[in-house]
């Protein structure tokens, strides 16, 4: 920093400190994109090249820069010559954009590093700032990121609201610190995120004139998906010419001057010292809540918006603490927990061998496992949309197996404890080939069965559950009922009919294995039968032992008199070292005094890559979709076919047996609107018992993971 810094005067033109953040998950599709780039990206810099005198602030982050790199060179490279011919200045942050507080230092430091480098090495310039992802601050961050050569970050101004500053009278800069590690923090306006774009220009400026005699400068750094990608954006930016507009206005006031921050931070001192609580951008921490306190907090600030000065103390108001996604979401919470483990076992691996290409690789794994995308949901679909949480989880997946190549691991392992931190002991079984996480006091279900070769886990169904805004379905406009872009948290329209009836949820976490003891007459709906059963083991403990021999690992579960019936209920989950396979036999002892007359169904929840596309079906006659609804009688196996991987799950057992099968579809909200989103197909076997007192009934099922490609 220069000590030439000066405080502004009222006299001073206004410092505009303008920019964008772009991102896409490294799990995206190709053509979101390739639609994003050439909508937004591209079309927002070719314009700004136009105006070689306003200054900008450009992020993109590390996966869409290589992704750029290799697809769309034009882009990459009108981002370089911007940077080069120093109009734009570029960000750093966590390469794979993380939650960085969620992560080990060594990754935070890593990741920051990796993104920094890849700029100087492609672009010729060193990043000074960082772009936070979520704008997810606590406290403990400047130290690691002073470690990382960061001198300033980006929040919202909410941030410091919660701190109790006026966001309103924000400006500049402020200097905040972490065991004497300083950091500077810029206010992102609020006001000036939901006017940009879509309020007129003229209003923005009118705003930022407001600002001018108090504020020294006014900084707005912003989703460049805004510019072109939401809905209705890309006809109001560029076709309707209001980017255009907007810079020529920013440009052509006398009283307003655009510049970067690190120019601002050269020639002016901060406003003071300030120290941030736990924060993410204000809609995050509305969604972070439970569903009741998020429709409690939102008919607060109604209410409370009706009263004099109401929009200021609104302010005040704040939602959740974002770890706490990880309690809302267990699958989520599961994948954290994943990476705390592995990034602990690379981080002393690599301590001994940092030149193993392989435990490198891992590691390249592990920071694309930690993308922020897939650990919490909000209006972008986050943990909800499958391909991003199977992104994750696959990158996870390829980090373990390279690091058990890597460190000659045994065929065959398991370990038992509290894996997910809930106060509760799991099983995980790694073999070759398979992963499997069982949990003895939910049953003895399963929440992973992966393949490494593919990888896929076949697990990953994500529960339904409430949501905020599921109260707003039956209220919900069509789409395209409403004209005109608006800023996404606005937005509420149902992509289709019929959401509503899809609001049902579920009594247990969405696992497989989950099994129970049924009335020996009535229909059964294979997403939730539970309901109707006698004897639930879905929130039951179980006892378990481990038997291990040569070449398997079983896992024997118990469970007597369970919701005081008198019956005995074993369950052995079997798993061998050269086969992808997972054995699972029953063992029912009936011990009333009469004769048991029932049904017995375990439920299956089961993840490929789709559901209604041609490629992804039953091999049952007819081939139906895996998105379909049906039922067969007197079933002896069912497979669930993937063409698109070349994958199969062949489910086999001995008695003839109904089955029933049905889509897993939740409610979710994305920037287009509320939508139904396939997460799994459910499976449900159903057996007739017919059991004398002190007889026994004894049925076995295998799930086997087959590759298509490799076989007959």
């Amino acid at each position: 920093m220069s000590d030439a810094r000066r405080e502004p005067s009222a006299r001073d033109p206004l410092t505009f400190l303008f920019g964008v953040h772009n991102h896409q998950p490294t799990a995206n599709f190709d053509w979101v994109i390739r639609e994003a780039t050439d909508h937004a990206y591209h079309p927002f810099l070719a314009l700004l090249q136009q105006f070689p005198e306003l200054p900008a602030t450009v992020h993109t982050s590390g996966g869409l820069l290589m992704w750029l790199k290799e697809q769309a060179p034009r882009t990459f490279d009108l981002l370089g010559t911007l940077a080069a011919r120093g109009q734009v200045e570029l960000l750093t942050g966590g390469f794979y954009e993380p939650i960085l507080p969620i992560l080990p230092d060594w990754d935070k430091v890593g990741q920051i590093g990796e993104l920094t480098d890849f700029i100087r090495r492609h672009f010729g310039v060193t990043p000074r700032g960082m772009w936070l992802a979520e704008r997810v601050w606590e406290p403990h961050l400047p130290k690691a990121l002073r470690e990382a050569r960061v001198e300033y970050v980006l929040v919202d101004d909410s941030h410091f609201g919660l701190a109790g500053l006026n966001p309103a009278d924000l400006g500049g800069y402020y200097l905040t610190e972490e065991q004497g590690a300083t950091l500077a923090v810029f206010p992102i306006s609020q006001r000036l995120r939901y006017l940009v774009p879509f309020a007129e220009p003229e209003d923005t400026l009118a705003y930022l004139a407001e600002r001018r005699e108090t504020a020294g400068s006014l900084t707005l750094v912003d989703d460049g998906e805004k510019f072109g990608v939401w809905p209705g954006t890309h006809r109001l930016c560029h076709e309707a010419g209001w980017l255009r507009r907007f810079f020529e206005a920013v440009v052509g006031a006398s009283w307003l001057r655009a510049s970067t921050p690190s120019r601002y931070l050269d020639s002016h001192p901060p406003r003071g010292s300030i120290y941030l609580p736990t924060a993410a951008y204000r809609e995050m921490g509305e969604w972070a809540l439970p569903a009741d306190a998020a429709r409690e907090l939102e008919e607060a600030k109604h209410r409370i918006q009706a009263l004099p000065d109401g929009e200021r103390l609104v302010t005040l108001l704040r939602g959740g603490f974002w770890r706490n996604f990880l309690v809302k979401y267990p699958e989520v919470n599961d994948l954290y927990w994943t990476m705390l483990r592995l990034s602990r076992a690379l981080h002393d691996c690599l301590a001994q061998r940092p030149a193993d290409p392989r435990l490198r690789e891992a590691r390249r794994h592990l920071w694309r496992g930690q993308g922020n995308d897939t650990y919490w949901h909000g209006v972008f679909g986050g943990c909800y949309l499958p391909h991003l949480r199977r992104g994750a989880r696959q990158a996870l997946l390829a980090a373990e197996r390279l690091l058990a190549e890597a460190t000659k691991a045994p065929p065959m392992a398991w370990s038992r404890g509290d894996l997910n931190g809930d106060g509760r002991a799991e099983l995980r079984v790694r073999t070759r080939t398979l992963a499997l996480t069982l949990h003895p006091s939910a049953g003895g279900s399963v929440t992973e069965l992966a393949s490494l070769a593919k990888p896929l886990d076949l697990a990953d169904v994500l529960t339904r559950r409430p949501e905020a805004y599921h109260a707003r379905v039956k209220a919900a406009p069509a789409q395209g009922s409403e004209n005109g872009a608006r800023t996404i948290h606005e937005r509420l329209e149902v992509k289709e009919a019929g959401l509503a009836e899809l609001l049902v949820y579920d009594r247990f976490r969405r696992a497989s294995l989950l099994d129970g003891l049924f009335p020996e007459s009535g229909e059964l709906d294979p997403l939730h039968p539970w309901d109707l059963a006698d004897v639930v083991l879905g929130d039951q403990p179980m006892e378990h032992r481990i038997r291990r021999r040569p070449g398997q690992l079983a896992i024997l579960f118990s469970r007597a008199n369970p919701g005081g019936w008198p019956l005995l209920i074993e369950k052995t989950v079997t798993a061998r070292e050269k086969a992808s396979e997972v054995s699972v036999s029953y063992h029912l002892r009936w011990k009333g005094s009469r004769r048991l007359r029932a049904r017995w169904a375990v439920q299956w929840n089961l993840a490929l890559t789709g559901g209604d596309l041609p490629e992804r079906y039953y091999d049952l006659p007819g081939r139906p979709s895996l998105r379909s609804r049906g039922a067969a009688a007197d079933r002896v196996g069912v497979e669930l076919v993937d063409e698109w991987v070349a994958l199969a799950a062949a489910v086999r057992w001995e008695r003839p047996a109904a089955v029933g099968w049905a889509p897993v579809e939740t409610v979710s909200l994305s920037e287009a609107g509320l939508e139904r989103i396939f997460q799994g197909a459910s499976l449900l076997l159903v057996w007739p018992l017919a059991l004398e007192p002190g007889e026994d009934w004894v049925e076995r099922v295998r799930l086997t993971i087959r590759d298509r490609a490799n076989s007959p």
